[in-house]
């Protein structure tokens, strides 16, 4: 098998899954030296890891989520601290917030981009519909949309993205992080200073007022788990949208099937997002005397739990985890984690995504791939094809 220390982060990006499956059979709890991390790559591991916070804690030293969102954010504690930091959020993520908030939002944006798509005769899908329906959305959510364009956007989460995936180090994402860092600071802080002296009902203000202390100490606080939702929110839908629109166009019976039945959507949207997580890896630290898999992991180690790889693990999905199916029998995937955890914007995604491919499909009977562009998959903290171009006349 591949030794785990010749593993290069250009072979992870190229193509992970094959590294995953060699991992999973050989050594499912391996270091990768070239991440300076313990890979854990089998579905019981994983999942047993995200339901110990007392093994395996979301604090870790020398974090690099830590590192690109400017401190400690709901993502990176546990108990009492994360649910804290994530209640001002609810009234905005909930799942009944978003029904009552979101869908004709997101039915405005998808149609305004399937406009301008049919207008040219197709186009690029992941840059010009999922991309800025996935960030526009999140910014009407937050309330910044009439601050920055979807071009900034997207700049923000590649931004964010390229310094929460540093475990390397490389100077040239760090800079890349801290400049966007600086950027949506300069947007949000007079949006706190506004809501701590006039306070709403917006997601903003739920934040500000959420702690005590000065508005810097606020603002110090609450910044971490807002770029933390910019990171997962902006640009996540818009990977797996793209992934799912692409392997529903490579398996034309499962698109018949859903064009014939829209009921079978939602099943569609869960099987891409099983199929290639948009986020791959989950940091953890390891608490003194942890271990996994048979293995004694030291102290003070860092692991990342590679949902990806657990979402193909045959010893659950079956011989067929490799492959796109939407009429698999229903479970549960990982892909947004499990635990206390959870992503907190799972059904506004979901119901993005759904609304996203329902319209797409509606709109363009004769929906196609581009012949004459390839479609690139790239990455494995953030992966997702390069682009979609697709013809629709």
């Amino acid at each position: 098998m591949t030794d785990p220390a010749s593993i290069t982060v250009a072979a992870l990006e190229e193509d992970p899954y094959p590294i995953y499956a060699e991992l999973r059979a050989l050594a499912p709890v391996a270091h990768v030296p070239a991440l300076d991390v313990w890979m854990v790559t089998r579905w019981a591991d994983v999942e047993s890891a995200l339901l110990d916070p007392g093994r395996f804690p979301a604090h870790v030293e020398d974090s690099p989520t830590d590192e690109a969102l400017g401190g400690v954010s709901m993502m990176t504690t546990d108990g009492e601290p994360a649910k804290q930091r994530r209640r001002p959020f609810d009234s905005t993520l909930r799942p009944r917030a978003v029904e009552a908030s979101m869908p004709a939002v997101f039915e405005q944006l998808c149609s305004d981009a399937l406009d301008l798509i049919e207008e040219a005769g197709g186009g690029d899908l992941l840059e010009q519909y999922f991309e800025p329906v996935s960030v526009l959305s999140l910014a009407h959510a937050i309330g910044i949309a009439d601050q920055v364009d979807g071009r900034t956007l997207v700049r923000w989460f590649g931004g964010l993205a390229a310094g929460v995936s540093n475990y390397e180090k490389d100077p040239t994402k760090a800079a890349f992080c801290s400049e966007v860092s600086d950027e949506i600071d300069a947007v949000v802080r007079p949006l706190f200073e506004r809501a701590f002296r006039a306070p709403d009902d917006s997601m903003i203000s739920n934040l500000v007022h959420a702690t005590e202390g000065t508005l810097d100490e606020r603002i110090a606080w609450a910044m971490p788990s807002l770029k933390l939702v910019l990171l997962g929110g902006l640009q996540e839908p818009a990977h797996g949208g793209a992934t799912i629109a692409h392997c529903l166009l490579t398996h034309p019976h499962q698109l018949d099937a859903v064009r014939s039945n829209p009921e079978l959507v939602p099943a569609a949207v869960e099987e891409g997002l099983r199929w290639t997580a948009p986020i791959g890896n989950l940091l953890r630290g390891v608490a003194p005397g942890t271990s996994l898999g048979g293995v004694d992991l030291p102290d003070g180690a860092r692991v990342i739990l590679v949902v990806s790889s657990a979402n193909r693990d045959r010893g659950i999905w079956g011989p067929t985890a490799d492959e796109f199916d939407i009429f698999r029998p229903r479970r549960t995937h990982l892909s947004f984690a499990t635990g206390q955890h959870y992503c907190i914007g799972h059904h506004f995604a979901r119901v993005q995504l759904r609304t996203a491919i329902r319209l797409l499909i509606d709109r363009f009977p004769r929906l196609r791939l581009d012949p004459l562009q390839a479609v690139e998959y790239r990455g494995h903290e953030y992966r997702s094809p390069m682009s979609l171009g697709v013809e629709v006349g």
